[in-house]
């Protein structure tokens, strides 16, 4: 029988929202102006949820360690700036959001994406109404997942016990942040992850449609 829980936290890109597309359009512009190769949506996909710095550091073939990498990545943002309110929910989204707000059902967004662009995000889709907190690593120094220090601050604004808190996620930095905080995890199928590397991480459980979620509840 499915564990049911009364706390729900949830990553952003690639769970709630399929952000590729703009991401393909910004890393391309980028990608333009340099005069280098563009990359195929597919190329996006399997990358955006390992962040812009990915996207940077596989475009245009350097580490993070290169003397243009901060400049790249800085860049790359302010191209997805012109676009990132264009992103859409993932089917069943919105439906299984309303559900948990009409069951009183905590659930809250922890996200690796600057705040400069979750919390416009959740404005334009209403979530900032509804969802217990949105967290963003500016809200705990800069750090990131897999570190759990923005899922515990997301659980230090719920009586929610952590036995009855989960973390839903598609990528293994989201299965090792719940690990790393004490707290189940939700793995997400339908988002961004190759389905090789998904078979090689070890999440409390995993869903192939959000509506799937609605069991856990």
């Amino acid at each position: 029988m499915q564990k049911k829980y009364k706390c729900f936290l949830f990553d952003l890109d690639g769970t709630l929202l399929d952000t590729a597309p703009e991401f393909l359009i910004s890393l391309n512009s980028l990608l333009k102006k340099n005069k280098m190769h563009l990359v195929s949506d597919s190329f996006v996909r399997i990358r955006v949820s390992d962040g812009v710095g990915r996207l940077v550091q596989d475009s245009f073939k350097i580490n993070e360690d290169h003397s243009e990498f901060e400049n790249l990545r800085n860049k790359l943002l302010d191209e997805y700036h012109k676009n990132f309110l264009l992103s859409k929910t993932f089917s069943g989204v919105d439906e299984i959001l309303n559900k948990l707000t009409i069951n009183k059902i905590d659930w809250m967004i922890v996200t690796n994406k600057p705040k400069r662009f979750s919390h416009e995000i959740c404005k334009k889709f209403m979530w900032d109404e509804y969802a217990k907190a949105i967290i963003s690593p500016d809200d705990v120094k800069g750090k990131r997942k897999p570190d759990p220090a923005t899922l515990n601050a997301a659980l230090s604004k719920t009586s929610i016990s952590k036995k009855e808190s989960v973390y839903v996620g598609d990528n293994w930095r989201d299965v090792e942040a719940a690990q790393n905080s004490g707290i189940d995890s939700v793995l997400a199928l339908y988002g961004y992850l190759d389905k090789n590397d998904a078979s090689l991480l070890n999440p409390t459980s995993s869903i192939k449609k959000i509506e799937d979620l609605s069991n856990y509840f």
